[in-house]
């Protein structure tokens, strides 16, 4: 089916509409000129003394939308002298220039305006009618028209400015969003590096002097963490200046993963790593989870101390990915001021999941994501009903 196009495929411009005013304003003059040319028999005056009023009254309009206010003061003192040449319609005029003030002028102008031609139709009204009975007629239907255009004109005013506000509100909303976003990858891609530098920066600092190799074997760690550093800050700038690309298939969460525990000092920390067999993720949903896991291990580096930590990732019931990093160091509540639970908090809400992070019961440190499964699809597997690492919840038969 081929697609319908609008009438007016692109938006009239300010020229247009005062092409399109100059044609109304002529046509509106000569519609009521007309009458009063060619059958100067019912009109009360000459057409000599109707026409220059009626001119007055209707050729203003068409510069109506560049000024408001003086128009309708011109077309306003046309009116006043209306009933005296004879013609009883000038409030149609007054309407159109009423509304271009409405849209146009400020609110206590609009009211002003409006009250002043209500008042000016009122007394013509009472003017140009043989009886009361017909001047309350004319002037009702007066009223009726000045009240439409002045209230049509107030509400297209009323509903530009509040589209206005909503574009200002929702490209503030797109800037914040997007500053946050660029804060998430800008922790995540150097606090990590970083992490693991300054710990193995320590180590060959203690050890540069009694045992020179692993001050070397620190060194040349530091630098391959460095180049990587290097190359995830590059990746984070093409993605801020292009469009992210799409990646050739899903990777398996249990390589990429493996390369964060890869990378953790041995030493202090021990990891654990238990991803479901098989488990691929793609796109989005494989960023958060590596965002999860990176941020949770820097931190066990930085405040857990002498620590076992466990990483596990699973589906559950075929639509939900579960993610635990738990230790069994020192734990304690997460300092205020902080951005990296932060971060991986919004990260999560924003992919539409649940988070929490906070101390364990007997000791450790928690962090838990639960993130909908992009396809629905996976085998239920790995934390069982409970969403915990076994049925005591711990590290093995000694548990916490």
């Amino acid at each position: 089916m081929a697609e319908r196009r609008p009438l007016i495929a692109r938006r009239l411009r300010p020229g247009h509409w005062v092409a399109v005013d100059v044609f109304a304003a002529v046509a509106l003059a000569a519609g009521f000129s007309v009458p009063a040319v060619l059958a100067p028999e019912s009109a009360r005056v000459s057409p000599c003394v109707a026409v220059p009023v009626i001119a007055l009254a209707c050729l203003p309009p068409a510069v109506r939308r560049r000024w408001p206010v003086p128009v309708c003061a011109v077309v306003m003192v046309a009116a006043v002298f209306a009933p005296f040449a004879g013609w009883q319609e000038a409030f149609v005029p007054l309407a159109v220039a009423l509304h271009a003030v409405a849209l146009l002028a400020a609110r206590r102008t609009a009211v002003a305006a409006l009250v002043a031609a209500l008042a000016v139709t009122a007394a013509g009204a009472a003017v140009g009618s043989a009886s009361w009975t017909q001047a309350a007629s004319a002037c009702g239907f007066a009223w009726l028209l000045l009240g439409l255009a002045w209230t049509i004109g107030l509400a297209v005013r009323e509903q530009r400015t509040y589209a206005a506000q909503a574009v200002a509100r929702s490209a503030q909303a797109a800037a914040t969003a997007e500053r946050l976003r660029v804060a998430r990858e800008v922790h995540d891609v150097v606090a990590h590096s970083m992490g693991l530098i300054s710990m193995r920066a320590g180590i060959a600092n203690h050890v540069a002097a009694t045992h020179p190799e692993e001050a070397g074997e620190a060194l040349s760690i530091i630098e391959e963490t460095s180049r990587k550093a290097l190359t995830d800050l590059r990746g984070l700038l093409g993605l801020l200046r292009d469009a992210p690309a799409e990646r050739d298939g899903a990777p398996y969460l249990a390589d990429t993963l493996g390369e964060l525990v890869a990378a953790i000092p041995d030493g202090d920390v021990r990891v654990e790593l238990d991803v479901e067999p098989g488990l691929a993720l793609g796109g989005e949903a494989a960023l958060v989870v590596h965002r999860l896991v990176q941020e949770s291990l820097t931190n066990v580096l930085r405040h857990a101390g002498p620590a076992r930590c466990r990483v596990a990732v699973a589906t559950r019931a075929r639509r939900e990915l579960v993610v635990e990093v738990v230790d069994d160091g020192r734990g304690g509540v997460p300092r205020a001021g902080g951005h990296g639970l932060a971060g991986l908090e919004e990260r999560v809400i924003l992919y539409g999941g649940t988070f929490s992070a906070g101390p364990e019961p007997g000791g450790g440190f928690a962090v838990r994501a639960g993130l909908p499964l992009p396809g629905g699809s996976g085998e239920a597997g790995g934390f069982g009903e409970a969403g915990g690492f076994g049925e005591d919840g711990g590290f093995g038969e000694d548990g916490r």
